[in-house]
């Protein structure tokens, strides 16, 4: 009995010493809870200001508020052409950036066409290095460029640098949108709300402009991308990994 008196003596000396340790650590739960509380809050808040608020009001004029070229790069294909096409729907001329000059003469050709706009085009291949840029400043030097769609790094180093002379630059991080790329059968394409099409997608990306330098572009990718933020990182890559596999399994499987 002593024995037991002593144990419970003893704990009760250790649980007095140890208090103040343990209201420490709940001050620091506590302050890490509310952190991540108020981070979600405001990443939501995000969400519903950048893809549902402008949905609600009269789209802008991106002619007035911009100029009236813009420059959409990799625009022959997917998000790259459907980009340029919804550019031209509210109005902008296009200027098409591209490696294959037919196709982009066949895309330039579609889209003045089809929205009555001016186009022009540069043939350019990225992987050149910086000998494309003399080109491609000389064919923009008498444009009134006023928006730039181009690779996810080099778009943000853009846009701080000219965002002071009036030039938006944005750029696009997507997640999946069903492209020809993917195969018809893909469970992708039986995915709207969560894999869209390239003019879908388009069009909610260009709803955007103005209003953030750097998006999905997509409301349920901004989800994706959140749950992205807040799983540990071999996770994700491990679930992308395993969907990169089957979509590239049922592509060859498509093939004759």
């Amino acid at each position: 009995m002593a024995a037991v008196d002593s144990f419970y003596l003893l704990y009760r000396e250790i649980a007095r010493s140890c208090n103040c340790y343990v209201e420490a650590l709940a001050l620091v739960g506590a302050w890490y809870t509310a952190r991540k509380s108020i981070t979600v809050i405001c990443d939501f808040y995000s969400l519903i200001r950048l893809h549902f608020v402008p949905r609600l009001v009269s789209r802008a004029d991106l002619i007035k508020q911009y100029g009236r070229w813009a420059v959409v790069s990799g625009a022959t294909d997917g998000i790259g052409r459907a980009y340029a096409e919804e550019l031209a729907s509210r109005g902008l001329n296009i200027i098409l950036i591209s490696r294959n000059r037919e196709k982009l003469q066949m895309v330039a050709e579609d889209i003045a066409d089809t929205y009555k706009v001016e186009t022009d085009i540069i043939v350019a291949d990225f992987s050149n290095g910086r000998e494309i840029y003399d080109p491609i400043r000389e064919a923009l030097k008498d444009k009134d460029i006023g928006i730039l769609a181009y690779l996810d790094h080099f778009s943000r180093a853009l846009q701080y640098e000219y965002a002071s002379k009036g030039i938006f630059v944005q750029s696009l991080i997507p997640f999946c949108v069903a492209t020809h790329m993917t195969a018809p059968g893909s469970f992708l394409h039986k995915c709207p709300w969560l894999v869209p099409s390239p003019k879908v997608y388009a069009h909610h990306a260009v709803s955007t402009l103005g209003i953030s330098k750097r998006t999905t572009g997509y409301w349920s990718h901004s989800i994706q991308f959140l749950f992205a933020q807040y799983m540990p990182e071999w996770l994700w890559v491990w679930g992308a990994n395993i969907l990169n596999r089957s979509l590239r399994k049922e592509a060859l499987s498509c093939k004759p």
